[in-house]
């Protein structure tokens, strides 16, 4: 095999770093014909790389991201190794791996070094598009695995336990020997005779130091001949934020419990043998890490492989490393506890030779060489195993998605120039992005639909699977809790245009996060939905907007369960445009408003929807008959269907025209007709076959989906057959050139709809 590691990589002071460089060795070791090189994550200008890096990409910058991807492919690698960790890879919550792996033309494998029980959004967007990617995760203990899979990131048949190596040699050191190593730590020359605690690693908050220094002084008082060492420099990322300010709390601490002659600090990154020697030293180990989350640690990794009995806060890795015996677990921040179980250790010396062999015992299992061998493994089942569909936008041209129903091909490859890892470009230069116009949470909603309708369907499984997740993390960036508004338009950049406000986008968004919630083939973006709509619905959209509240209902609807303030939430919007309704109906004039604008029929779909849902046949009644005269204003049924155009279409002044003499009609130009008002039309219709079973409502939504395709005034398709791209409009003469998000979601949804409709959600008499 050849293999390429992606990872940080010494000279650069890092744990991954220096684990990487003990990884690639431990593979070459266990297979000689075995090639490892290294694609180096630097945190900008540094050292000379090592031989082994083939290339280096700088953490902080995104084209080095996807430039990466692109050299990792020249090489002609067969398996690409990330080790990840979030704080190692750009953009927020390291997000720009994303694009790295996006573009891989080889399979990947990716070990998890951390794996969070409570992540963010974004943390698990990236956790699980790196494992749909992967051919193989690997975590470090199964407990690790447990937390994984129960969360929905990855299938337990693609994650495995690759345990965390120490070096051979650790295994004689034999804590409490003294025994000579080819480097001495010299600063334990000065301390003969000690009885020595350790801890070594990169210092930072987390790592809970001064919790084990407050427990030293009872300890003390009994064994004055203790000596805890605290060796290792301070994390370079908490150096660069905030200096050395953590290491001298540490050593003023020390100087305030007047400790001075029984901490020492040893400020520098250790060498393997300096390790040995200091673990040979050491009779008790400590880990009074701050955080349950944590699910490696290398520093832990090393005392119980030179069989070192150890005391240890519970975290994850730590309790499950630790529960056959090799150690003592204690409450976290509690010197107390530590005080208590070191003065324990130290007064039982039998209790303590037990736990050191039971250390010896785990430590065999977790050897570099044993190691090297379990990911070799891994890496050649990862490279049987078929590489996820990753190919570039310009070469799914003739990609389709088969619907079931009425027997059409769905082109999808327009929409995939269109997505990207931020967002959605809105405009489109014929088919090509204009990047200038950025995103907008409008187009994330509607894309949220099409892939949670889709992402199980054939060629568009992987990645419209990605384009979901997506979606929903854009959804809940643009969420402001405190003001309960929405952002809607973003920069390419990633900066809010706007405001968070109220609009068609939030009601959008309910729309889109009920219908993910309903149907999402995926635990994760179901539970994202939930939690955010939940987040959405308590600063809910303002009623005197009645296509928010439309569009709000839509996604109400379709949610499979629904609470009290729920339903009290859908009672309302559904009686305001009702009431709306009531108020402007005339016997020619049967419409919510006066004009008609655009969406214009989500209003009577969302009145179908929720009677669809609850059976009140009063909302059926409005639905049907506003929706019926709708049409008729449309002219659907009766030759080529022309829609209200953009300048819109107002009620007469007096006594309006017959519904039979459709307005419209004649020559006045009303503006380009819009493609997100035929995909309403055929949704509403569709909407009402599923309420009533009248196979009628899908004959005429079957009409109007005819206008996409040259059923129109013009003659003209307005949908590009091979690409799946949608004119933005339908002119006086001809078409918009503008291929974008809006048009072309609308389309796909308009026909997505229909190949759902094979037989109705419930039956109800009409009015």
């Amino acid at each position: 095999m050849r293999v390429a590691v992606v990872s940080t990589y010494p000279p650069r002071p890092c744990g991954i770093a220096t684990f990487t460089q003990d990884l690639r060795r431990a593979m070459l070791e266990a297979d000689g014909s075995t090639e490892v090189c290294v694609a180096a994550i630097t945190s900008g200008a540094g050292q000379d790389p090592a031989p082994e890096v083939a290339l280096t990409l700088r953490q902080h910058s995104r084209t080095d991201h996807m430039r990466a991807a692109d050299a990792l492919n020249d090489l002609g690698v067969d398996v690409v190794l990330l080790e990840h960790e979030f704080g190692i890879y750009g953009g927020e919550s390291g997000q720009w791996v994303l694009d790295l792996v996006g573009r891989l033309e080889v399979p990947s494998v990716v070990t998890l070094h951390t794996v969070l029980g409570r992540p963010s959004a974004l943390q698990s967007f990236v956790l699980a598009e790196l494992c749909h990617q992967a051919a193989q995760v690997t975590v470090f203990t199964e407990t690790a695995r447990g937390l994984l899979t129960a969360a929905g990131l990855a299938a337990p048949d693609r994650v495995s336990v690759v345990n965390h190596g120490a070096p051979v040699q650790l295994r004689s050191a034999g804590a409490g020997s003294a025994r000579r190593v080819g480097k001495r730590l010299p600063e334990l020359d000065g301390h003969p005779g000690r009885t020595v605690l350790s801890t070594f690693g990169l210092l930072s908050a987390g790592k809970g130091i001064e919790t084990a220094i407050r427990a030293l002084p009872p300890v003390v008082r009994r064994h004055p001949e203790l000596l805890y060492v605290v060796a290792g420099r301070t994390h370079p990322e908490v150096a660069h934020l905030e200096g050395e300010r953590y290491r001298e709390s540490l050593e003023r601490l020390v100087d305030e419990l007047g400790l001075s002659g029984h901490v020492l600090f040893v400020d520098r990154f250790l060498t393997d043998d300096e390790v040995q020697h200091l673990l040979g030293r050491t009779e008790v180990f400590l880990t009074p890490y701050r955080s349950e989350e944590q699910v490696v640690s290398g520093v832990l990794t090393f005392a119980l492989a030179a069989g070192c009995p150890v005391i240890s806060t519970p975290y994850r890795y730590a309790a499950d490393l630790l529960s056959s015996g090799a150690g003592l677990l204690v409450p976290f921040d509690d010197p107390g506890s530590i005080a208590e179980a070191v003065g324990l250790l130290l007064d039982e010396p039998e209790r303590r030779e037990a736990m050191a062999e039971q250390a010896h015992t785990i430590g065999a299992s977790h050897t570099w060489p044993e190691v090297g061998r379990g990911m070799l493994e891994t890496l050649g089942r990862a490279c049987e195993r078929p590489a996820p569909a990753v190919a570039a936008p310009s070469s799914l041209g003739h990609g389709v998605l088969q619907l079931e129903a009425p027997g059409q091909d769905l082109p999808l490859a327009h929409l995939r120039t269109l997505v990207e890892p931020g967002g959605m470009v809105q405009h489109a230069n014929g088919l090509d992005p204009d990047r200038s116009t950025g995103y907008c949470v409008d187009d994330l909603a509607r894309l949220a639909m099409v892939a949670t309708a889709t992402v199980d369907r054939g060629a568009g499984d992987p990645w419209l699977r990605t384009a979901l997740r997506r979606s929903l993390v854009f959804l809940g960036e643009a969420w402001d809790v405190p003001t309960g508004g929405m952002h809607n338009f973003r920069a390419v950049d990633g900066s809010w245009l706007d405001r968070p406000h109220h609009g068609d986008h939030v009601g959008r968004a309910v729309w889109a996060l009920g219908e993910v919630v309903a149907a999402a083939p995926d635990r994760w973006s179901r539970s994202t939905a939930r939690a955010l709509l939940a987040s959405v619905l308590a600063c809910p959209v303002p009623s005197e907007h009645l296509r928010p509240q439309a569009f709000a209902l839509l996604g109400l609807a379709r949610l499979p369960q629904r609470d009290a303030a729920v339903e009290a939430l859908s009672t309302t919007w559904a009686g305001a445009l009702a009431a709306a309704y009531r108020r402007h109906r005339s016997q020619e004039w049967r419409w919510f408003e006066d004009h008609l604008t655009y969406d214009n029929a989500r209003l009577p779909q969302a009145l179908l929807a929720t009677a669809g849902r609850t059976g009140d046949p009063v909302l059926l009644a409005i639905g049907l008959e506003s929706l019926d005269w709708y049409a008729a204003q449309c002219g659907l049924g009766t030759g080529p269907l022309r829609l209200v155009g953009n300048e819109w279409r107002r009620r007469p002044a007096g006594e309006q025209p017959s519904s039979r003499a459709r307005p419209g009609s004649d020559e006045r130009d009303e503006g380009d007709e819009q493609p997100l008002d035929a995909a309403a039309l055929v949704e509403a219709f569709v909407e009402a076959y599923l309420v009533t079973g009248d196979e009628e409502h899908l004959t005429r939504a079957r009409w109007a989906l005819g206008w996409f395709h040259g059923r129109n005034r013009l003659g003209l398709p307005v949908v590009d057959e091979e690409s799946g791209g949608c004119h933005d409009g339908l002119g006086a003469n001809g078409l918009n050139a503008n291929e974008g998000a809006e048009s072309t979601l609308a389309y796909l949804q308009a026909s997505l709809a229909l190949g759902r409709a094979r037989k109705p959600r419930r039956q109800s008499a009409t009015a």
